[in-house]
């Protein structure tokens, strides 16, 4: 009895033992357990997901679309354009009415409803900035694009006859989509008359009654008076000055409004444009005004920038050296002035000139003089230099001292010492 208990007792520690061992080796051969953490949040920038600019798009272009984000929060996206309204145009024009109005009108379809239609518009006028502007005309909703704008030049100013003007139309759908239709271009051109044209390298000239034969002999000697000024400007194609000739002054202020009773010429360097009458008879006066004119469009684009200001009577007088010698009834004007001792100060020449038509005259006879006498004394080198100070900005003194190494006052001096004005 002893004996089988004993065996019972001796098979039973065996039975546990090898159940702890096989649990111990279970337990030592385990691979040790990776801790279970949880990802940190990703940054909660915006409750609204970033929207996609609509970009500038030509009726047969389609944007591609940026590649979705792999989103972070709950959010109703916007729609982002994947192509191209489905628009067609029937008519894209504009009307001249000179010199009181341009009208730009648009005709056409949108296959979904259309909700806003933006007219784009400039010119080739000179700018530091882009020369465009925008409006949004009164329109129907739904998918009927029909709409007019008009640019009146009581309004906003005349421009003169011979601007290039540029338009374009921006549609939009309901969808969020862009349309642009194809940039046009017109001339804003005096519809009262049937103009030709006289080209040349440098210039060309309009004209509507003039004649073949007196427009090239302008074009002629305007290029070899311009030989007088060595400014060494390039004014890029685009800006290429142009020269409108009427017949009478009247016909100039008629296109103008606005404009004075007793305008001649009418220079506008923004566009690089002159208007001038001439006739047969005016012939030789038109000949020097045009040389003048022309310089003061050279000397803007020699000086073309944010900070381009010159004294007046540097502008006039590169414009009068243009001309060729001084005219005698300005000498005359300016021998009294030195002997009555009534000559202008060089300062107050800075400025504008006065009203007084007499005074007017003695101010243009001193700045001709003025400007020969820099350029006898100190050549065309040193002139340009002076432009190329104003032009990167600089005071009136400031310039004149960096190039010639003295201010106004001592221009004056040197000056007066010149043609012996006390």
């Amino acid at each position: 009895m002893t004996k089988h208990n004993g065996f019972r007792y001796h098979a039973l520690a065996i039975f546990l033992t090898l159940v702890l061992v096989i649990y111990l080796g279970a337990a030592c051969g385990a691979p040790a357990a990776t801790p279970s953490v949880a990802p940190a949040p990703s940054p909660i920038t915006s409750a609204t997901p970033p929207v996609t600019p609509i970009p500038k798009l030509s009726p047969s272009l389609s944007p591609t679309p940026a590649p979705s984000p792999t989103p972070t929060v709950t959010a109703t996206p916007t729609p982002t354009p994947t192509a191209p309204a489905e628009v067609s145009i029937n008519t894209n024009r504009a009307i001249i009415d000179f010199p009181n109005k341009i009208s730009f009108s648009v005709d056409g379809t949108s296959v979904r409803p259309v909700t806003s239609i933006n007219l784009e518009y400039g010119s080739d006028k000179r700018s530091l900035v882009s020369e465009a502007n925008q409006v949004e005309p009164q329109y129907a909703p739904g998918v009927k694009i029909n709409t007019s704008w008009s640019w009146e030049m009581k309004k906003t100013s005349s421009i003169p006859s011979a601007v290039r003007i540029w338009w374009q139309w921006r549609i939009v759908d309901d969808a969020g989509r862009s349309y642009v239709t194809p940039r046009q271009t017109t001339l804003w051109e005096d519809t009262r008359f049937k103009w030709q044209t006289e080209t040349a390298t440098t210039m060309d000239v309009y004209w509507s009654s003039l004649g073949t034969t007196l427009a090239k002999e302008l074009v002629k000697d305007l290029e070899t008076k311009l030989t007088r000024v060595k400014l060494e400007v390039n004014i890029p194609k685009e800006r290429k000055p142009r020269i409108v000739v009427y017949a009478t002054s009247e016909q100039i202020r008629s296109a103008i409004l606005f404009s004075r009773e007793w305008v001649g010429a009418l220079a506008f360097p923004a566009y690089n444009i002159i208007l001038i009458p001439v006739t047969a008879s005016n012939l030789a006066w038109a000949k020097g005004v045009l040389a003048h004119e022309m310089t003061h469009l050279l000397v803007g684009e020699a000086v073309f920038g944010p900070f381009g200001d010159i004294p007046t009577w540097l502008s006039e007088g590169l414009a009068e050296y243009a001309e060729g010698d001084m005219p005698e009834y300005y000498r005359q004007l300016l021998g009294s002035a030195i002997k009555e001792n009534k000559l202008l100060s060089v300062r107050s020449l800075g400025s504008t000139f006065p009203t007084d038509s007499q005074q007017t005259n003695l101010a243009y006879a001193q700045s001709s003089s003025l400007v020969s006498y820099l350029i006898d004394t100190y050549g065309w080198e040193k002139m340009r230099q002076l432009l190329a100070v104003f032009k990167e900005g600089s005071t009136y003194d400031g310039a004149l001292k960096k190039v010639y190494a003295f201010d106004t006052s001592g221009l004056e001096k040197e000056w007066r010492a010149k043609i012996s004005a006390g």
